[in-house]
């Protein structure tokens, strides 16, 4: 039986900030957002975008073997398994839809979107999507999870927009919110197992979870959007990035 390691048990839980029931966001590299990340657990729907034009591969362990592909409408997309490997890209308007992966050792569940891409490096850009799993090595991990930089904020201020509104509960609000233009950071009052839920918030008021990191005093969610809503139980909190030209708009609330 593959060995979990500790590394491991801690990315998975970051992986998963809450029981909200929601498709995962996949984690971006830091040297290039278009290469992917996720860790795979069963019953985790993972969320997908594809573009318009361009190709992308979502890459499994090197000791699995595709067997069969499901999917909800198969004429929206274009689907080429080989190996460990599925070879994809949206070819019909309105795909969005799911799939089911099967290979011979696990199940993956998607959730499929497709859009026009602003240009090749649109930042929901996937060229290839690579899954980390509980027999991966140690050190893969780690990278995994000690990728993201911890900000020196008071001795390069200018490099972080710190423009960012929030309302609703104060038990779960964060005492300070910036980015980086890549990675937003949230910095909560103490150390508490209490730490939300985190869901970026599209301009019809749709949610969507992503994953978080703990890098020193920060929680990372590793993008930067709109807007957010942080959920724990009943408590809400709207996080306005007023530095975004979404905010010029009137858009929709997050849905509750």
């Amino acid at each position: 039986m593959p060995r979990f390691s500790t590394l491991l048990i801690l990315a998975i839980a970051l992986a998963l900030p809450g029981a909200a029931l929601a498709a995962l966001d996949t984690q971006p590299s830091l040297s290039d957002h278009r290469v992917r990340t996720a860790i795979w657990q069963p019953d985790q729907v993972f969320k997908f975008t594809g573009h318009y034009g361009f190709q992308s591969v979502i890459e499994l362990s090197p000791d699995e073997t595709i067997q069969t592909i499901s999917m909800g409408d198969s004429t929206a997309w274009m689907l080429q398994p080989i190996g460990n490997r599925l070879f994809l890209k949206p070819i019909e308007p309105g795909a969005t839809t799911n799939m089911t992966l099967i290979t011979d050792k696990r199940t993956y569940l998607f959730e499929l979107h497709a859009r026009e891409a602003q240009d090749i490096n649109d930042p929901d850009m996937t060229f290839i999507l690579r899954f980390l799993h509980s027999g991966d090595d140690l050190a893969v991990v780690k990278n995994y999870l000690d990728s993201v930089p911890i900000p020196d904020v008071d001795q390069e201020p200018g490099k972080y927009n710190f423009n960012y509104t929030i309302s609703g509960s104060t038990t779960i609000a964060p005492i300070r919110i910036f980015d980086d233009g890549e990675f937003t950071y949230f910095e909560f009052r103490g150390k508490s197992s209490d730490v939300p839920a985190f869901f970026t918030v599209d301009s019809q008021g749709n949610e969507a979870l992503v994953n978080y990191r703990t890098r020193g005093n920060y929680i990372v969610v590793e993008r930067v959007a709109a807007r957010f809503t942080l959920r724990h139980g009943p408590d809400i909190v709207c996080v306005f990035n007023e530095k975004s030209p979404q905010q010029l708009k009137a858009t929709p609330q997050p849905k509750t």
